[in-house]
């Protein structure tokens, strides 16, 4: 038996169970009531923002990507939650699992005016998020309130409940 052919495809089967098994911790969940993790992310104007730019007031983060049929349809429901309580709360969108290009070109497409910046950070990864689009609600002193995962639309009257309660 000729074990040198077995050699090179066993050890790349061991190597990717390895890299499967063991080398990166699984992150614990975020959950209400946690304090929401720090994190920096540059916008795409450039600007740096982390979670302490955002104390004292609240924030709604969500992970949005410009494929995700869930994500434009959530757009309006944030769009008009911004306009109504941006003394109060901050919105900030995170693209995920795109070209950066392809999320800047979403965010100026779809006209967003509130701060958009690309993960490229591990930011979602941080905060427990597998897919778009995820929201997160943290009240002014860096708690988490909420975290959703889906089309917000469908939940527009919980969703504005959960705007009100982290902008007092």
């Amino acid at each position: 038996m000729n074990w040198k052919k077995y050699c090179k495809p066993l050890f790349l089967l061991l190597l990717l169970a390895w890299t499967l098994t063991g080398c990166s911790k699984p992150l614990d969940p975020l959950r209400v009531g946690d304090a929401a993790p720090p994190f920096a992310l540059t916008l795409i104007t450039g600007e740096a923002r982390t979670l302490d730019h955002y104390r004292g007031k609240g924030l709604v983060v969500t992970f949005m990507s410009s494929w995700c049929p869930c994500s434009n349809d959530s757009l309006p429901l944030f769009k008009e939650a911004h306009l109504r309580h941006q003394n109060q709360v901050a919105f900030l969108m995170v693209g995920i699992q795109e070209a950066e290009s392809k999320f800047k070109e979403f965010v100026k497409k779809r006209e967003i005016t509130y701060e958009a910046g690309y993960d490229t950070s591990k930011m979602a990864r941080t905060y427990g998020v597998n897919a778009p689009p995820t929201t997160v609600f943290i009240d002014k002193n860096g708690v988490v309130k909420q975290f959703f995962y889906g089309n917000i639309k469908d939940k527009a009257a919980e969703f504005a409940g959960w705007v009100a309660e982290v902008a007092s």
